[in-house]
């Protein structure tokens, strides 16, 4: 048979010509990786902030997580230290080099201190149009630059896996993309995303049947630190 009957809720029956459905196998696994944990020697904390003792160690840990997936074939990270600098291990282990992006950078708090960060500043914004420093980028432009960075990556590597080495807000930018929440959405809500955790995101850039949602996403992991045992950090 050509057909086949889908039942709506409402009761009625809707019939579907069975070759114009077509599954589609071609999309790009994004591996979603946040930094090791980062200390300055002077308790700061900023966009100059390297990786410490344990953030290394971390970092060769998910190297030792993911360097075996012979699917990786790309890195790519923030230009901040503690982004590049944990994509180091994982580059070495693959024979790569990470691609640095601008659009990958944390959105901007400015200098502040550890113990500041515990306190969750972040948890200040939350609406749009506000931004972490006076004329600062917004959280909507910032969602827009991760969603383009996002929209031009899997365009470019159909059928292909990527790791992604950023920080917990563009993650968590990159997330809200994932599940079609738009720049102008309001954030109240927060995924945990623990230093050198995994997120995975798998894509179908172009849909992933006819006559459905033109991109769609599987959110197939969050935070996933199993690699790291004793290791694991969240600030």
């Amino acid at each position: 048979m050509n057909f086949f009957t889908i039942q709506i809720s409402d009761g009625t029956a809707l019939d579907v010509n069975r070759s114009e459905v077509m599954m589609t196998d071609l999309s790009t696994t994004l591996l979603l990786v946040r930094h090791g944990q980062a200390r300055a020697e002077d308790g700061s904390y900023g966009p100059d902030t390297p990786l410490s003792e344990l953030g290394v160690r971390q970092s060769e840990a998910l190297a030792d997580a993911l360097a075996g997936d012979a699917a990786l074939t790309h890195v790519y990270a923030s230009p901040l230290p503690r982004a590049a600098q944990t994509a180091g291990p994982l580059c070495e282990r693959l024979g790569l080099v990470a691609r640095l992006d601008e659009r990958l950078a944390e959105f901007e708090f400015g200098v502040t201190t550890v113990s500041a960060m515990g306190q969750r500043p972040d948890l200040l914004f939350w609406r749009p149009e506000q931004s972490g420093t006076d004329g600062g980028e917004t959280l909507g432009a910032f969602a827009i630059r991760v969603a383009d960075f996002l929209d031009e990556v899997v365009s470019r590597h159909a059928g292909e896996c990527v790791a992604v080495v950023s920080h917990a807000g563009v993650i968590d930018a990159s997330l809200r993309w994932a599940v079609g929440l738009g720049p102008d959405t309001l954030w109240q809500h927060e995924f945990e995303i623990d230093n050198c955790s995994i997120a995975e995101l798998q894509v179908w850039n172009g849909g992933r049947i006819s006559g459905g949602s033109p991109r769609y996403v599987s959110v197939r992991r969050v935070g996933d630190v199993a690699h790291l045992g004793e290791l694991v950090s969240g600030v």
